[in-house]
């Protein structure tokens, strides 16, 4: 096989990972099991989206070796089979902040005003959970909180964030986080801690994206 035909060959294939990833949907699935492995119904409710849509857009997923799954009793468990998936996401998602107008748009004109990053990089913030002068929140459902979290994180899911505020120090500075820099969750819970007087900021990234940095 010559040079070309081999490239091209390889290519073909390539391909057919960037056309599973060319659907909104599938890529809202990936991010749901970024956080945690999960049954059809699981994803299905959080996203609101059918059982018969989100086992379309698995399979899909699955047959461009992007997800994996395995059977636990009764039920079919889905996960990333890689976690350099993750890494493959962020890059997209960084292209299309710098690359397209309409991504920059809305991250501004929403997002741009809303909660305050926190003052910290990971290096620090990693020091200031360790010497106890943080409080760090993670505001997901608890069944990703379970499958993994950053160390030293407190779980409060965002429904329940009202009932629980009163359990949280208010002297001590909080760090949220959620799925991802484009979870509203962390944003709605700043934008309620500090309405409290509490002194309250976000993550940029999610807890997938800390996992990468951990590594490091």
């Amino acid at each position: 096989m010559s040079d070309t035909n081999l490239k091209i060959c390889l290519f073909e294939q390539l391909a057919q990972i960037g056309k599973s990833l060319g659907h909104a949907n599938r890529l809202l699935i990936l991010d749901i099991l970024a956080q945690s492995p999960s049954q059809v119904d699981t994803i299905s409710s959080k996203l609101q989206l059918s059982v018969a849509n989100v086992s379309k857009h698995l399979q899909q997923l699955k047959q461009a070796g992007l997800v994996i799954n395995q059977v636990q009793g009764a039920q079919r468990i889905y996960q990333l089979s890689d976690t350099a998936i993750i890494p493959l996401i962020q890059a997209m998602r960084q292209i299309a902040e710098n690359q397209m107008t309409e991504v920059a748009n809305i991250l501004n004109q929403e997002l741009g005003p809303r909660a305050p990053l926190m003052p910290f990089n990971p290096k620090e913030l990693k020091r200031a959970l360790k010497t106890d002068q943080v409080q760090l929140l993670d505001v997901r459902p608890q069944d990703e909180y379970l499958a993994g979290h950053v160390e030293g994180a407190i779980n409060i899911p965002i429904h329940q964030l009202a009932e629980k505020t009163p359990e949280l120090n208010p002297q001590k500075p909080i760090i949220v986080y959620c799925r991802g820099p484009y979870c509203l969750w962390s944003y709605e819970a700043v934008e309620h801690l500090n309405k409290h007087k509490l002194q309250a900021s976000r993550m940029a990234e999610g807890y997938p994206e800390w996992l990468q940095f951990d590594k490091e």
